[in-house]
């Protein structure tokens, strides 16, 4: 069975296509769960950006995906379910908005998402020119103690693209395998779920969030997976779910997780 818990509307600003248009390729794709998780009206953005709903925008995000659950979620013979999600920025000085929201709204899951360091935004391709005299090795330490920092806050309940920090294609030359088990071991305390990101394969990483060493230490250490496309248009759902399907199977994972009113299940892959 194939979820995809990550996608993206309009009102986030980059973004294209109505929810109704990503519901029916999901179906198309036999996608059984479609998810929206839009970004929290609090993530960190600067004045001439429009990364996020505003908090007018986020209500009108959540009604129009309580109307599409009613439309399909109430049709015993529907083909699919759809899930109301959100990417909750991990902004540490933020975090009364994120405890505020979290009983605002009947989420079915809440995606937990670092996009910044320090305010930097790391993943922003007008931003990049920042890696320039940082050390890299350096920098993905840090990234991954901010990840453990906002897994350990009991927030959330999914992290969203994992390793984020090789968008740009940024890979330190040192072996990562003792980080890689340093962070599984963190979520696994934290009782984190990690969603396999396609979304990638289409960005200079040019590979899944996370890298196929991170899942065999995630899956070494008992974090269970679920998936995710990250789409910002209607074709971009399930993108790539084939081969993520076939990558989880090569590495032994035989289930993911599915949610429904934050609750998990296991489903088969």
């Amino acid at each position: 069975m194939l979820v995809d818990y990550h996608n993206h509307t309009p009102l986030c600003g980059h973004a294209t296509g109505e929810p109704a248009e990503y519901i029916e390729r999901a179906i198309a794709r036999e996608i059984a769960e479609i998810g929206f998780a839009e970004h929290s009206p609090w993530m960190i953005q600067k004045p001439d950006e429009k990364l996020a709903p505003t908090e007018e925008e986020f209500v009108q995000f959540v009604r129009a995906i309580e109307a599409l659950q009613r439309r399909y979620n109430d049709d015993p013979s529907s083909p699919i379910r759809v899930r109301l999600g959100i990417e909750m920025d991990y902004v540490p000085d933020r975090l009364d908005r994120a405890r505020e929201y979290l009983d605002k709204y009947p989420w079915d899951y809440v995606i937990g998402s670092v996009h910044h360091l320090d305010h930097w935004g790391f993943d922003n391709p007008g931003e990049m020119a920042q890696f320039e005299g940082h050390d890299i090795g350096e920098l993905y330490e840090e990234y991954f103690a901010v990840v453990a920092e906002m897994a350990a806050t009991g927030l959330y309940d999914t992290v969203g693209h994992l390793d984020l920090i090789k968008k740009f294609g940024h890979r330190p030359a040192k072996d990562l395998r003792l980080l890689y088990g340093r962070v599984a071991a963190a979520l696994k305390r934290a009782n984190m779920v990690v969603e396999l990101n396609t979304s990638g394969r289409d960005k200079e990483a040019r590979e899944f969030y996370p890298s196929r060493g991170l899942i065999e230490a995630l899956h070494a250490a008992g974090v269970p997976l679920t998936l995710g496309s990250d789409s910002h248009a209607p074709e971009q759902v399930g993108r790539y779910f084939d081969e993520a399907r076939q990558l989880l199977l090569d590495l032994g994972v035989r289930e993911i997780v599915a949610f429904e009113k934050r609750r998990r299940r296991m489903v088969p892959v």
